[in-house]
């Protein structure tokens, strides 16, 4: 077995980038510390939850060029395609925070006995996340934003052959929360 990844530009044969897996105590280290970064951010406010979604949201758009470049080397997506689906993702982050924290807010539920009843939403822990290649950007998005928004921690499995388009979602997110790269070393 390989202790690397190599990254080809499916249109010319060209290699990208070549990058050192972890081996089992590094992922643990990883795991350890996304769990450790949970425990504080489950504290967090909705409201602050939402301002980092937001601020992720912008962060995307800030280094689209960055990310379509690397989306469209990696795996062939054509250019137009590659910055709809940026756009898809700073839309989901958009979303998020403008409604996460009235969707997570505690509901007062006035059960058929005449008591109270409060339903508050918690949040679980660590989501690991396993994403398929063929939108790099929106699969990681779709699972971790509404799971960060939500006061857990996210970790993610990406298909090999757009490590680079996970790593650098990962610098986006993970100066604001808790993502980390499990295949490789961060």
């Amino acid at each position: 077995m390989s202790n690397s990844i190599t990254t080809i530009n499916p249109t010319n044969g060209e290699t990208l980038d070549t990058y050192t897996l972890m081996n089992s105590d590094e992922a643990k280290q990883v795991v350890d510390a996304c769990y450790e970064a949970f425990l504080d951010w489950r504290l967090e406010s909705l409201e602050n939850r939402a301002k980092t979604v937001k601020a992720i949201g912008q962060a995307l758009q800030e280094h689209k060029d960055e990310l379509v470049d690397l989306m469209v080397k990696e795996m062939g997506k054509l250019p137009s395609e590659a910055r709809q689906e940026v756009d898809l993702c700073t839309g989901i982050c958009d979303y998020t925070a403008e409604h996460g924290p009235e969707k997570l807010a505690d509901e007062e539920r006035q059960p058929s006995n005449g008591e109270r009843g409060i339903v508050s939403y918690s949040p679980m822990g660590v989501i690991y996340g396993i994403q398929p290649w063929n939108f790099p950007a929106y699969q990681v998005v779709r699972y971790s934003i509404a799971n960060l928004m939500a006061g857990n921690g996210v970790l993610l499995k990406h298909a090999e052959n757009v490590t680079g388009s996970g790593l650098l979602l990962e610098k986006f997110i993970a100066k604001r929360v808790c993502l980390k790269m499990f295949s490789v070393r961060c």
